[in-house]
């Protein structure tokens, strides 16, 4: 089930939250090494406000499987305040039509390979229909670079903003690597490239269609 939550309704989705908050510490942390704040076995940062859009995975068991949050880059841009020099293209990282796509997450399931398959995209494909009804233009990441061929593989549209750098001190420093900016154009071509490779549906979601979501 894709859950889509809006970053006013932290208190009003307490549980969702929490288990969101507590894998992307577990996940981006503890696994990667990423010297990131974190309190009380949570990871939340200066994007997490109010005008964020949560995308969640939950299984019929009710696990959260996967999770993206996409947030408006005029305001709240990774690339714009600590990776501008990713951006080689001469494109500007804040832009009202741009939103950033952050904090995404996956965790495959023993034994449900097909199930994982889609789990990996839906929240993604979910993010682009929602950019779609809101007429957004693109949608921009940073990746690390071993990350980046996944994304290609899924979305052939995908554009490089610029070549890849270093970041936290590079593949010598825990936690560090290369990482690449890029944007996927919000278009009904890169929404099926993501139904097609997870096999799923092409339902379409906007806001006006979360309470019936979320409940």
């Amino acid at each position: 089930m894709i859950v889509i939550l809006k970053g006013t309704q932290r208190r009003q989705h307490f549980g969702y939250f929490e288990q969101m908050f507590r894998l992307r510490h577990q996940v981006f942390i503890k696994d990667l090494g990423w010297p990131l704040p974190s309190a009380n076995g949570r990871e939340i940062d200066q994007y997490d406000v109010d005008d964020a859009v949560y995308f969640l995975d939950v299984t019929d068991d009710d696990i959260l499987q996967a999770s993206v949050r996409l947030v408006p880059s005029e305001h709240c841009s990774l690339v714009a305040d600590y990776f501008p020099h990713l951006i080689e293209t001469g494109d500007t990282a804040r832009d009202p039509r741009v939103y950033e796509c952050t904090r995404y997450f996956f965790l495959p399931l023993k034994g449900r390979g097909r199930d994982n398959r889609g789990a990996r995209t839906r929240v993604l494909a979910a993010m682009v229909e929602w950019g779609l009804v809101n007429r957004l233009s693109y949608i921009q990441c940073v990746v690390d670079m071993a990350a980046f061929p996944g994304f290609v593989d899924m979305v052939p549209q995908t554009i490089p903003l610029g070549l890849p750098h270093p970041y936290g001190g590079g593949h010598g420093a825990p936690g560090g690597g290369d990482c690449i900016a890029f944007r996927w154009p919000v278009t009904r071509d890169v929404a099926d490239a993501l139904h097609a490779y997870g096999r799923v549906g092409h339902r379409r979601v906007g806001e006006n269609r979360i309470p019936e979501l979320i409940h």
